[in-house]
């Protein structure tokens, strides 16, 4: 369940935004504010709570008003949902009440599963904010405030033959974890996003 801003109350983004003014207007250490080339990301922990978290979104991306921060700039929060709801937000490695007993969670890569399901929705906002930094660019909807965008028309698909539920082919390890990527040091399961190229999701 992750959506753009524009599909949540307007209280997360304010919210959010007036934490990004503060890093950037930092007298110590201030953050650049580069409105070309640079985008922001807002994580919170599992202790903090965000407005329509869990109930309407699991993270969103859009982008700073320059009545608040003084420039247009693209940006991204997102929420560890281990305490409060890893069930609609940490899926596949913690499963909804309603699934319980029918489906089991699948091993995170790396042991956290609020960490590695924040991975997932970073990547899928990063790559929305890509294609759509100003949500007027690219997206599938015909209605610009429920934009279904290059991420979402992808959504719960992380390997080939994946959707209607069903996560696709990923790797598993000898100890039973998933993942489809390899960082440096770690591993990762991201989801997979829309190519109008091969006019399918795809992944890495």
């Amino acid at each position: 369940m992750i959506v753009s801003c524009l599909r949540v109350a307007c209280f997360p983004c304010l919210s959010v935004q007036l934490v990004i003014k503060a890093a950037i207007k930092a007298k110590t250490n201030p953050l650049p504010a580069q409105s070309k080339g640079g985008l922001y990301l807002v994580l919170t922990s599992d202790d903090i709570h965000v407005q329509d978290f869990c109930v309407t979104a699991c993270g969103f991306h859009y982008f700073t008003f320059p009545s608040i921060v003084g420039y247009t700039l693209p940006y991204a929060w997102v929420e560890n949902s281990e305490r409060m709801c890893s069930g609609l937000c940490a899926y596949p490695f913690a499963i909804p009440d309603y699934a319980r007993g029918i489906v089991k969670p699948l091993k995170s890569p790396n042991g956290k599963v609020g960490v590695d399901a924040m991975i997932s929705v970073i990547a899928h906002d990063m790559e929305e904010m890509a294609t759509d930094p100003l949500i007027n660019d690219w997206y599938a909807s015909s209605d610009p405030a429920d934009p279904v965008e290059i991420a979402d028309l992808c959504i719960g698909k992380y390997g080939g033959g994946g959707g209607s539920g069903y996560l696709g082919e990923v790797r598993r390890d000898a100890n039973g974890v998933v993942f489809n990527v390899y960082g440096i040091r770690r591993r990762f399961l991201i989801q997979w996003v829309w190519s109008y190229v091969a006019d399918d999701c795809v992944g890495p």
